[in-house]
């Protein structure tokens, strides 16, 4: 057995109502905390005022940040940044999905330290500050794991992203409340749940998971096989406990595991179209992935495993179209696109797309030029 290693120190607070236990976890560091939000629209705006009508029933003080956009740029979580020089706060509550918890991890580091954040787009150093403020996660989507994870991609003004890594991006606590959850749409429950299946499968084929977070792992992710596509015609509570419970296995995953080549590619596609959400941008990279790579000598067998997690009709799969074929057809009962096509992509965004993954280095262009070739073909 190869030596493997698990590590993830947050602590998750599960189940209906969790939410309510808030304030006494505030509570532990002080009285004043910051509220990361993005309340830009009905379903989020109740959640948020939940929130604080629970802040103001235990006369927590807060204040309220609410200029994050998806795909965060980092000029926007400097003015955030600002706040956080000029105020003393005790804690930081991130209310949203990843986009609002990676921007409120970097004004939890930025705490009493100045930081060159441009700097370390390009650094691999990982930032440590004993200064920082803890962090108190509450998801709204069940996907993006970013309240388990230790990393945070943030992009420049360009839209083009980057990911950040700090042992110290981890939150403190996380409340796992399912019913945050059940507005969400269709779209973004298809697209978020996607990613989550990403990155359970990503982290498995990676195969650096030890035996332990295997298991959850691969339980993760035959759940969400099951659930997500009936949870899409029917918003049933107990499918939206199901999902969230399966989004935090999948962080923790992540943060163990890390990810492979569609995260990699999905995150460059993204940062030159930026209509193309993160969930949907890992559907058209995912089925081309499981072709070229079905016969892999380092990856194959687990991407097999995989396959056959969503492999409904137990079809005899023998080669790498029959497998992608498989992927494409549950991505259909996800109604989640797998083509750039279907983004209507110019020829300039098509170039970008294209050129910023040939100049990646993450990946020899020679093992992975196929795939290149295969999702920036329009046709």
């Amino acid at each position: 057995m190869n030596i493997t290693q698990q590590f993830n120190p947050v602590r998750l607070v599960i189940g209906k109502d969790s939410i309510k236990a808030l304030p006494t976890e505030i509570k532990q560091f002080g009285n004043k905390c910051l509220v990361i939000v993005q309340d830009n629209n009905e379903a989020m705006m109740k959640i948020k005022d939940k929130v604080v009508s629970l802040l103001d029933s235990e006369h927590i003080e807060y204040d309220i940040f609410r200029d994050v956009r998806p795909n965060p740029l980092l000029s926007d979580i400097k003015k955030g940044i600002k706040m956080i020089q000029e105020t003393e706060y005790n804690a930081i509550v991130a209310i949203g999905g990843g986009s609002v918890i990676d921007s409120a991890k970097l004004l939890s580091l930025s705490n009493k330290m100045n930081i060159d954040w441009e700097k370390e787009f390009s650094s691999r150093t990982m930032i440590k500050n004993v200064n920082k403020l803890p962090l108190l996660c509450v998801p709204t989507t069940a996907g993006t794991g970013s309240h388990c994870t230790q990393a945070a991609i943030i992009s420049d003004d360009q839209n083009q992203k980057y990911s950040l890594y700090s042992f110290d991006f981890f939150s403190s606590v996380a409340f796992i409340d399912y019913t945050l959850t059940m507005s969400l749409p269709n779209t973004l429950t298809a697209s978020t749940g996607f990613d989550a299946f990403c990155h359970l499968s990503e982290s498995y084929i990676m195969g650096m998971l030890s035996p332990i977070y295997k298991v959850m792992n691969v339980d993760a992710m035959k759940k969400i096989a099951s659930v997500l596509p009936s949870l899409l015609k029917e918003n049933k509570p107990e499918y939206r406990e199901i999902m969230s419970i399966a989004d935090s296995c999948a962080g923790i995953s992540l943060s163990n595991g890390g990810a492979i080549i569609p995260h990699a590619f999905g995150e460059a596609i993204s940062s030159h179209v930026y209509r193309i959400n993160h969930g949907c941008s890992l559907a058209i990279v995912y089925p081309s992935f499981i072709e070229h790579y079905f016969d892999d000598e380092l990856y194959g067998e687990k991407i097999k495993d995989v396959v056959e997690i969503i492999n409904y009709d137990s079809i005899v799969v023998e080669n790498g179209k029959q497998a992608r074929k498989i992927m494409e057809q549950f991505l259909d009962m996800l109604s989640i696109p797998y083509n750039l096509s279907a983004y209507e992509i110019s020829q300039e965004e098509l170039e970008k797309i294209k050129n910023s993954l040939c100049n990646q280095k993450r990946f020899p262009v020679e093992s992975v030029f196929s795939i290149i070739e295969d999702i920036c073909t329009l046709g």
